[in-house]
């Protein structure tokens, strides 16, 4: 039997996890642009996307379980949806849109765009760290 506090301690550390791993692949894509893109795209080629969605799916519920170890659970409970919204809209790809839309992200996005999104990572990174109880 687990005790409430033990719950919450679990969803503490899936907090600091996301939290984490927000400040990594936000300062990867800073500090390495070229070598982070080029590895989520080989990542993306690599895997079908009915795969992939079940990774981004998996974070929506990693986010979904620990909004109520935060500050702020309904921005983790927004975040959550959105990842799952995205995984069944990368699950289904209608009319290739998901495929477009990567392909777009991985060929047109330039460096400066990339590195706003790894300065944008570390900022919610940070924020989660910041709101765990």
């Amino acid at each position: 039997h687990q005790t409430f506090t033990e719950g919450v301690e679990n969803m503490m550390v899936i907090a600091y996890i996301l939290g984490f791993g927000l400040i990594v692949f936000g300062s990867l894509l800073i500090l390495y642009t070229q070598a982070t893109v080029a590895a989520m795209n080989g990542f993306y080629r690599k895997y079908p996307l009915r795969v992939l969605s079940v990774l981004q799916a998996l974070i929506g519920i990693l986010f979904l379980i620990s909004a109520s170890a935060v500050t702020y659970p309904w921005i983790f409970r927004v975040v959550g949806l959105l990842a799952i919204g995205e995984a069944i809209l990368a699950y289904t790809n209608p009319k290739a849109i998901y495929s477009q839309m990567a392909d777009w992200y991985f060929t047109k996005v330039t460096d400066q765009a990339q590195r706003m999104f790894g300065i944008i990572a570390i900022i919610f990174g940070t924020a989660i760290l910041s709101w765990i109880i």
